[in-house]
């Protein structure tokens, strides 16, 4: 029980410390990468539904800051946008982004 909550600290602290130094640019694609992550069934191309409100709390962030990231990343080719539904394009060059 004790290995189990420490290592439940252990992530906590992680993500706390990527909310609180890591870019807003970094913590989207970091939020995409992991709903990839989930819906994808290989390494090409996945899509998967999300509102701006939820992807917003995801990266820990303002609803705006998130719909200009997503702006850049569709206008870079990482994804592409289809109301709702988000296509992660270049999952690579996606989960590459370091800042």
């Amino acid at each position: 029980f004790i290995k189990m909550l420490s290592k439940n600290l252990l992530e906590k602290e992680s993500s706390l410390m990527e909310m609180a130094y890591d870019t807003v640019r970094k913590r989207t694609a970091d939020a995409l990468m992991k709903l990839y992550g989930t819906y994808s069934e290989g390494s090409g191309p996945a899509k998967f539904e999300v509102s701006r409100a939820d992807l917003a709390s995801m990266v820990g962030t303002a609803t705006e800051s998130v719909i200009r990231m997503l702006s850049e990343f569709k206008k870079d080719g990482f994804i592409k946008i289809e109301g709702s539904t988000i296509h992660v394009m270049d999952p690579e060059k996606l989960g590459s982004i370091r800042f």
